[in-house]
């Protein structure tokens, strides 16, 4: 049996992600599709709406026969790293191809972007930028339009497929990539009237606003959606009150991610009301909303900087799978060069380790005991 991954993180999972799942079977309709997917915080930094758990079971209900977590120190970081570890995973397991989404639908126009990305020239320029004060996104904008690309080249999901495409490079893989366009929406966009496709951030302020979201999710997300508590960075501000009274500069700095002395910033945040009014009171020109976002998730999860010092993938988590999914890791598993996780502990790795202390964390704004769920037996989850 071959296999197809995806890169995902389903918060929620909707018909956009449907049609990509769609698309993929057709482009290869007998293979086991795995997913690499985040767990209880996203890329971007943010609190998943709702628990991983409850994310890996509407993935697998909608087609995904194995679910393997991308660990919190790899997913809450730059794309870069967020690609490499995820397309890491993926070579690890095996897989022919991946697929994934972007605003071009084109790989060679993303192989292009990726060749003025090894330019030189590129990387001077963005050096210049950075020195101006610009964050590294605005800068690398900034270079790609001097060298005549100023359209798509900073789109959200362009610049994870020119991150899967280097990760490519970078581990020597031999995994075919291909994209499929995205429909409908831009990620940041609102509600569009009488649009079946919309974005996922746009499903979150519905959901946030108790306003229906039937019509742009699944009907088994919306039933494992419903009667659940909607988490935000907001169901976390008491928290941070706490946390940035309590400890002192020197101890916020020993945390990761805390650079440029973006500590003594933090520690003169006493008053604020909510996390939203937080992270726009710490958003300077170099500091992003994305990147203050990711800062603040490694410091309310109290990651210690000396935690992360590998970017390679120490084990695969397994969230759960169907018949498919079980067979395929049967498959493999003596092939496979790191632990095979179905059953979390403490003391197999220590980015594990921190995992079970985030699920903790997150346990605190979630209406489940999210920590517990971590030892369920993963292995007879959703198989159908």
């Amino acid at each position: 049996m071959k296999a197809t991954g995806i890169i995902v993180e389903y918060n929620p999972l909707h018909n956009g992600h449907m049609y990509h799942l769609q698309k993929t079977k057709e482009l290869f309709p007998d293979t086991c599709i795995i997913a690499v997917m985040s767990g209880n915080f996203t890329q971007r930094g943010e609190p998943a709406i709702i628990d991983k758990f409850a994310r890996t079971e509407m993935a697998i209900k909608a087609g995904v026969d194995l679910v393997i977590e991308l660990p919190f120190v790899f997913t809450v970081q730059n794309a870069d790293i967020f690609a490499q570890t995820s397309v890491h995973l993926l070579d690890m397991l095996g897989v022919d191809n991946i697929v994934f989404g972007s605003e071009t639908g084109d790989i060679t126009t993303l192989e292009d972007m990726l060749s003025q990305m090894d330019s030189k020239t590129y990387h001077n320029r963005v050096k210049f930028h950075l020195k101006q004060g610009n964050s590294y996104p605005t800068a690398s904008a900034l270079a790609m339009k001097e060298q005549g690309i100023d359209e798509g080249f900073d789109a959200p999901n362009n610049i994870l497929g020119l991150q899967y495409l280097k990760a490519k490079q970078t581990l020597k893989s031999g995994i075919e990539f291909h994209t499929i366009k995205r429909t409908s929406t831009g990620y940041y966009e609102k509600i569009k009237a009488r649009a079946s496709i919309q974005s996922a951030t746009a499903i979150r302020e519905q959901i946030k606003h108790d306003e229906a979201i039937d019509r742009y999710v699944p009907k088994h997300v919306s039933s494992i959606l419903k009667d659940r508590k909607a988490i935000d960075y907001n169901s976390f501000t008491s928290s941070f009150q706490y946390i940035i009274n309590a400890m002192d500069a020197r101890d916020i700095k020993s945390l990761f991610n805390m650079t440029e002395g973006i500590e003594h910033r933090i520690k003169k945040m006493r008053q604020f009301d909510s996390t939203d009014e937080l992270i726009e009171q710490l958003i300077t020109r170099r500091y992003t909303y994305s990147s203050i976002k990711r800062t603040l998730a490694h410091l309310l999860c109290q990651t210690p900087s000396d935690l992360i010092e590998s970017f390679t993938p120490g084990y695969i988590r397994v969230l759960g799978m169907n018949e498919t999914g079980k067979a395929y890791l049967s498959q493999i598993k003596h092939d496979l060069t790191v632990p095979l996780v179905t059953n979390a502990k403490e003391g197999i790795h220590p980015y594990l380790d921190h995992e079970l202390k985030v699920s903790q964390i997150y346990t605190l704004a979630s209406d489940k005991d999210v920590f517990k769920m971590e030892f369920d037996p993963t292995i007879n989850l959703y198989i159908d």
